[in-house]
């Protein structure tokens, strides 16, 4: 199937999941799934089961060709739950990684000067953001479940993302919840990363990370994020979230990932609304 693999991770596309999961879930109305990246995504599974049991978690991990260092970080820190699921409220763990480069470039990357042109800003980084929540989405549809843990945060000590604003946060969970999709935010306000340690516990060790060659981008000579917030929240809701949608629409239409032909036409028809 053409997988693509480390030492400890096999990476799926999308046809690959759909072969291994020939059968829709039949009863998964306790199962939740998790985004699984770096430390805060653990940590807010921890806070989810620290206030009720978890029948059933799927985490999910992704990929795409920006990506560099250790690739495997997401398997290793899910592992942290696994090993453990008996004493941390979870009954039953299950992990995929999910490989979504050829879509990553296509939708974010190549149209980028769309973006530019009509929203007057540059960055991939809060389309990446959601396109991330989405393109898990054809999995939690196969599998019937209606909740997704994330790790997201208004603020990181004294840093500000622009994928993570307050105002980002708030929009991407309405955009999931048009998907059936309720997003579960349970880090969203906290600041400082010494409670999220404290939620990790003591014998948490953060894998070696692994890094985007897009990290700070959206920084000017000063540190500061230079773009107009409704600009950025306008790309993700009338550009960037139709795009995603019709794009999850055909993965689960087709069980495979559309081309470039497809993907600008669709482009082409959601710009003649703007």
């Amino acid at each position: 199937m053409g997988k693509l693999q480390s030492a400890k991770s096999v990476m799926l596309n999308f046809s690959d999941f759909y072969q291994i999961n020939s059968k829709n879930s039949s009863d998964s109305s306790e199962t939740i799934i998790a985004e699984v990246a770096g430390k805060d995504s653990i940590a807010a599974i921890l806070q989810v089961a620290k206030k009720s049991s978890i029948k059933k978690l799927v985490g999910i991990g992704i990929n795409h060709r920006s990506f560099y260092g250790n690739i495997d970080e997401p398997t290793e820190h899910f592992e942290y739950i696994s090993n453990d699921k008996a004493l941390l409220n979870i009954k039953k763990t299950e992990f995929m990684y999910l490989d979504v480069s050829s879509l990553f470039d296509l939708l974010i990357v190549r149209t980028l000067a769309i973006v530019q042109k009509h929203f007057h800003y540059f960055s991939p980084c809060p389309a990446c953001h959601l396109f991330f929540h989405m393109m898990r989405v054809p999995i939690a549809h196969h599998l019937k479940v209606a909740k997704f843990i994330t790790g997201e945060r208004d603020i990181h000590g004294t840093r500000k993302k622009l994928n993570q604003l307050p105002e980002v946060l708030d929009l991407l969970k309405i955009l999931l919840e048009k998907e059936g999709i309720n997003l579960i935010q349970p880090l969203k306000s906290i600041t400082k990363d010494e409670e999220i340690f404290t939620l990790l516990g003591k014998k948490w060790v953060s894998a070696l990370p692994y890094k985007c060659s897009f990290s700070g981008n959206y920084y000017d000579e000063n540190g500061k994020i230079p773009f107009n917030t409704t600009n950025v929240l306008n790309s993700l809701s009338k550009f960037y979230y139709p795009l995603f949608h019709e794009t999850i629409h055909y993965i689960e239409l087709h069980k495979n990932e559309p081309d470039w032909n497809w993907i600008e036409k669709t482009l082409l028809d959601i710009i003649e609304e703007f």
